[in-house]
């Protein structure tokens, strides 16, 4: 009789206790260990925004959760030493500026290796009413007020956002790379578009607009030992969640722009 409840509770250990036990997926290390920080103190939330992890960027946020990433925002002025705690960062259509400050932040983290997403939206999206737009602020400077010596992406990245405002859905044209892995579409409602300078040939066209010569959807580039990318359009990546009463845009589903999404954050954390 003892014999049976010694294997009793021999069964009982071995089997039953770690069918409790919770079972840890394990992530590689050069994923896991790497940190992605949002941008949501520059007029993220302003007018119908809600370009949050929280709010209409929570299914990016928790995508690259998922492909093994920590993601994080903050409300905090940039500095370089915020910034070098994080592998990404991701700029989603700010609508209050920069200071010079953050921008030369920005710059030098992009130079020192780490990897910036600049995400614009169309002309004229002044949505807290301040004077500042996201295709102002990325340029550096307002429409018709253009000095070269405040030009910011222009000058440092080698493109800049057009005052263009187009709808393009399905966008088909694009240039085969490791960003645009298994995109075959995407779209744009209301958006700018890219045009590149010739102050950087480290620049690929990812996706160019139907009919728009020299007009790009999505590109990506070297600065220094660092890596950055541009999007035209704030809403693709939008999922539909915010606060009541936003007039939000769920095309995160839509056409291929999860896809894109992902691929351009392995890309810019050096995991592609």
């Amino acid at each position: 009789m003892k014999r049976y409840r010694l294997l009793l509770f021999l069964w009982i250990g071995i089997f039953g206790l770690s069918g409790c036990q919770p079972i840890h997926f394990s992530l590689s290390k050069q994923t896991a260990s790497k940190k992605i920080l949002f941008d949501q103190g520059h007029g993220q939330t302003a007018g119908n925004a809600d370009w949050t992890i929280e709010g209409g960027y929570s299914e990016f946020a928790e995508a690259l959760r998922k492909a093994g990433y920590t993601v994080e925002s903050t409300k905090d002025r940039f500095t370089l030493s915020l910034l070098q705690r994080y592998q990404v960062l991701i700029l989603p259509e700010p609508n209050t500026n920069y200071s010079n400050e953050e921008k030369s932040a920005i710059n030098q983290f992009i130079k020192n290796g780490g990897g910036v997403y600049f995400i614009a939206d169309h002309a004229d999206s002044d949505r807290n009413h301040d004077g500042w737009d996201s295709v102002d602020i990325f340029n550096g400077y307002k429409k018709d007020r253009y000095q070269p010596e405040q030009d910011w992406v222009g000058k440092t990245f080698g493109f800049f956002f057009s005052r263009k405002t187009l709808t393009q859905a399905p966008i088909e044209s694009i240039s085969p790379n490791v960003l645009t892995e298994k995109v075959n579409a995407v779209g744009c409602w209301a958006c700018t578009t890219i045009q590149l300078t010739d102050k950087n040939q480290r620049i690929t066209e990812d996706v160019n607009f139907t009919g728009q010569e020299k007009n790009y959807y999505h590109i990506h580039g070297i600065y220094g030992s660092g890596r950055f990318a541009a999007i035209v359009d704030s809403s693709p990546y939008d999922d539909g969640t915010g606060a009541p009463g936003k007039k939000l845009h769920p095309n995160w589903k839509q056409y291929d722009h999860a896809r894109l999404a992902v691929n351009t954050i392995q890309w810019l954390a050096r995991d592609r």
